[in-house]
């Protein structure tokens, strides 16, 4: 008499299931595409010097709506600043099509939260090169994080109106570009644009966890990389970041440029910034004490569980 093993059939409406999930994922990750493979144009579109100046300039827009809003103000709360100036990162950080404000700092949080583990959203470490670079995006559903993780910004009506419309900033800023420079402006000026600061974003997340000193032993695989410093405009200083995540400003030492950092203390020279956090002055290059691996010191400010960060950095 021969055993047989039968495998249970899979649940009724499963293979449904799965096909709605994969539409998900492709409508969420569709701007990524669309922009990626707009440059396939570029062969056909006659090049001018301009176009690198277009780049330039909106490569600073957009990457800093992604470093200073929607990464330093919005998931750190490295400074304080009047809620017309968080609206105008937050839309800032739209332009770049990586999602919504809350998507986006969800994310971050939990990869704070669970740097460099199984429940770490896009660890190189555990999940390898291609998956923490932006395999992560298309092996999960990503349309709606934990609103408890970002519930100090859901009481922003204007925040929850861009999580729902995130992609109207961009697609504006593309049609500014379309109507002033043609095809050329479109496709140099918004879509290599926006593809650059996507690939540095995920760059930051891949290679800045695996490849660069680390200044502090943080417990997970950040990494100090000098190439993504300066294109991701400080936030390449990445272990200095993991140590002291609340501060404003990533780069430690002389030589560690952060344009993100200069580009806050622009925003306080304005009055539009206020309460801009430091690093302790123990973790700073040079210090008498080494800071490696020691407890944070009294005043120092650590990254809070993402569902208690508290909201006091907005006027009304």
């Amino acid at each position: 008499m021969h055993s047989e093993t039968q495998t249970a059939p899979a649940p009724t409406g499963a293979a449904p299931l799965r096909f709605w999930r994969g539409v998900r994922i492709a409508l969420a990750l569709a701007p990524l595409m669309a922009v990626h493979l707009a440059l396939c144009a570029i062969p056909f579109i006659d090049f001018s010097w301009w176009y690198v100046v277009w780049v330039i300039v909106l490569t600073r827009i957009t990457g800093l709506g992604i470093t200073v809003g929607f990464h330093r103000y919005l998931t750190h709360r490295s400074f304080k600043a009047p809620r017309w100036v968080q609206f105008l990162l937050a839309v800032a950080g739209c332009t770049a099509l990586q999602k919504g404000p809350l998507w986006w700092v969800a994310h971050h949080r939990l990869h704070h939260k669970h740097s460099d583990t199984e429940h770490d959203p896009h660890s190189p470490v555990v999940g390898g090169f291609v998956h923490g670079h932006m395999g992560w995006l298309f092996t999960q559903d990503l349309m709606e994080p934990d609103a408890q993780i970002v519930r100090d910004l859901t009481k922003y009506p204007e925040l929850v109106w861009l999580e729902r419309f995130w992609m109207v900033p961009g697609f504006l800023m593309a049609a500014a570009c379309f109507a002033l420079g043609g095809w050329g402006g479109l496709v140099y000026g918004y879509c290599l644009s926006t593809v650059l600061v996507f690939q540095v974003t995920f760059a930051v997340n891949s290679i800045g966890h695996l490849w660069g000193p680390q200044r502090f032993d943080t417990g997970e695989g950040s990494r100090n990389n000098a190439v993504l410093g300066i294109l991701a405009m400080g936030d390449g200083w990445h272990n200095n970041h993991h140590r002291a995540p609340h501060s404003a400003k990533h780069g430690f030492a002389w030589y560690e440029l952060d344009m993100s950092y200069t580009f806050i203390k622009l925003l306080a020279l304005f009055g539009m910034a206020w309460g801009i956090k430091m690093p302790p002055a123990h973790l700073l290059p040079g210090a008498p004490v080494s800071a490696t691996g020691a407890p944070p010191a009294e005043g120092e400010a650590t990254e809070a569980e993402p569902a208690t960060v508290a909201d006091h950095s907005v006027s009304h």
